[in-house]
């Protein structure tokens, strides 16, 4: 019998009847155990999950029993709040211009040419000029690309030192699983959570919708999606029933779906339904331990979570979400960001987030937050791959080779995707108490912000050079040569109440391009030039020092909130307990 694998929302195909209709209320007038097997015509031997929520599909969905919403509550009165917010910019972005900072010559211009390509550095057509540096604003050292964010370096913790892979949906699963021997196409263990699953596991209990995302895992171009159904690359239901993700969607999509949770709660229809589930709950108890009746328990928590938290929503507020005039304003909100945008990868057909841009999913977020809805957040860019900035070498110039064009320029999108709407969120959590604690929502937030990857400004044609093949050939080959491809150097940034502010760990060589290892204090290795990066004659690297990656960032994140990381999920890396505040 297959595992209980309902999915974390109410798709329109479960309808509630209307309850003055003569023949529902003779149906609900006869509910009993019997009665419940003969209409889906099983017996408790042969009773799986999908005869529970069809039953409920025809009837309507339970409410649920009074102890079950007095636990609830008393979690969520007497636990002090966290929240979780990840940022997540797919598709790779410029890293050295980012929290990876070099300065580089620009090669792209005639009178910088090297004779060996594989030597030279390719950077954007203006770096070098006012406003495209490299840059130091107190003790954090950044490229251009992060320069509006620089309002907020006061409250930021930047990780520069940090390697990943160069695969798109390996790299995002483990942004979201963190690091361990993941295996992308294997079906998902009960003891795996994604960064997200194993917060809300621990925070979420008391919230409605706990654990939003809008990442879409099946998105992602290389992705068959014959290949990775259930359990297998990324899947929703790992953790308890709050653990589980929720795509949240467009604004008008989550607030129907908040609506119709508030209107099934109080259906009548439901009250009666209870009735029937206490009543065949007492007599299943005894037959608790047949596969069968635990599935049927299953899908009797996982209504019971909802209706319950249904129970607790107020109309009025529902009906107001998402159209607050003044913070549409404030966060530069244009109809076209309410729309999902689709995108073809590779020749594959389009797909879609189902995500609007990230500047209403920054709204949503913070109104989810302030009205005591939601706790975990998964923020990600709507357009597919909108970073995936590839470029060949013989784009860098123009038809005669001698004008320079340069790499391809994030900044636009940075700022679009990032900077404009965080620095909105961030000042209105700031100015936003949470209850009467005299602390505001940011107090109790951290937010992490990353990509799956960096980007090159380089390309080793050294293979090239040796092939024997007509030199025609070989430039064809070298000018072809994608110089913004995949890369395995990349940073993360933390924000929040509890992080270290003002700091920056680690670095990347000027000359190797790699990060340079760290020590458990967050210091740079001394073996190492902390400016080229390369390794000092005469040492060796020192045993205690390491290069994080995503696992790193994942056992931080929930460190920052307050769980020990070690044994939530699979990931084996340990928290960096220096980007926490003393």
């Amino acid at each position: 019998m297959k595992k209980c694998e309902c999915e974390p929302y109410l798709g329109d195909g479960y309808i509630l009847e209307d309850p003055r209709q003569p023949e529902v209320q003779r149906a609900l007038d006869r509910l009993n155990r019997r009665e419940f097997f003969k209409r889906v015509g099983v017996t408790t031997a042969t009773l799986t999950c999908a005869d529970f929520l069809g039953f409920f599909g025809r009837f309507g969905l339970p409410d649920t029993g009074r102890a079950f919403a007095q636990s609830a509550q008393a979690v969520a009165n007497e636990s002090e709040p966290r929240f979780l917010i990840y940022w997540f910019l797919e598709g790779g972005w410029a890293g050295y211009d980012m929290f990876n900072p070099v300065v580089t010559p620009n090669n792209i211009f005639p009178h910088n040419r090297l004779p060996n390509p594989s030597d030279e550095r390719y950077r954007v057509l203006k770096f070098g000029e006012p406003g495209y540096g490299i840059y130091k604003h107190g003790n954090i050292r950044y490229g251009y690309l992060a320069e509006m964010g620089k309002p907020l370096f006061k409250d930021m913790a930047v990780l520069s030192s940090m390697e990943t892979g160069s695969f798109h949906s390996g790299d995002r699963l483990k942004a979201h699983m963190g690091s361990y021997k993941l295996v992308i196409s294997a079906d998902r263990e009960d003891d795996e959570r994604s960064v997200m699953q194993a917060f809300a596991e621990v925070y979420g209990q008391p919230y409605v919708l706990p654990n939003l995302s809008w990442h879409y895992w099946l998105s992602d171009g290389e992705l068959n999606e014959v290949q990775f159904t259930g359990r297998k690359g990324y899947y929703h239901a790992l953790g308890p029933v709050w653990a589980h993700t929720i795509y949240a969607g467009t604004p008008a999509n989550l607030k129907r779906f908040l609506l119709r949770m508030y209107h099934t709660a109080h259906d009548v229809v439901n009250r009666e339904i209870q009735e029937f589930l206490d009543s065949a709950n007492a007599l299943l108890r005894k037959d608790e331990h047949i596969e069968s009746v635990k599935s049927y328990h299953s899908a009797r928590q996982i209504y019971e979570n909802l209706a319950n938290k249904g129970m607790r929503l107020e109309e009025a507020l529902l009906s107001q979400l998402f159209t607050d005039p003044v913070l549409r304003e404030r966060f530069g909100i244009k109809p076209e960001d309410e729309l999902i945008t689709y995108q073809s990868v590779n020749g594959n057909k389009a797909r879609t987030k189902f995500s609007p841009n990230t500047n209403v999913q920054a709204m949503m977020t913070y109104e989810l937050m302030r009205a005591g809805l939601s706790c975990a957040f998964w923020i990600e860019s709507r357009d597919i791959r909108r970073f995936d900035s590839h470029f060949s070498r013989g784009s860098l110039w123009g038809p005669d080779r001698r004008i320079p064009r340069g790499q391809p320029d994030q900044t636009q999108m940075m700022n679009d995707n990032l900077w404009k709407p965080l620095l909105v969120l961030v000042d209105l959590l700031k100015n936003t108490e949470y209850k009467n604690t005299g602390k505001s929502l940011f107090d109790f937030t951290t937010i992490v912000i990353t990509s799956e990857f960096g980007r090159t400004i380089h390309g080793d044609v050294n293979e090239i050079l040796k092939m024997k093949i007509p030199e025609e050939d070989k430039q064809k080959m070298i000018d072809g040569q994608d110089i913004s491809q995949h890369w395995k150097v990349t940073s993360a940034a933390f924000l929040g109440g509890t992080v270290k502010g003002d700091s920056q760990f680690g670095g990347v060589g000027e000359k190797t391009l790699l990060p340079i290892p760290i020590l458990p204090d967050g210091s740079l290795d001394p073996a190492y030039h902390p400016v080229t990066g390369e390794l000092l004659p005469g040492r060796a690297k020192h045993p205690a020092s390491r290069i994080p990656n995503h696992g790193d960032v994942y056992a931080t994140a929930l460190y920052l909130s307050g769980i020990d990381p070690k044994g939530r999920g699979r990931n084996d890396r340990p928290p960096l307990t220096f980007i926490k505040k003393a």
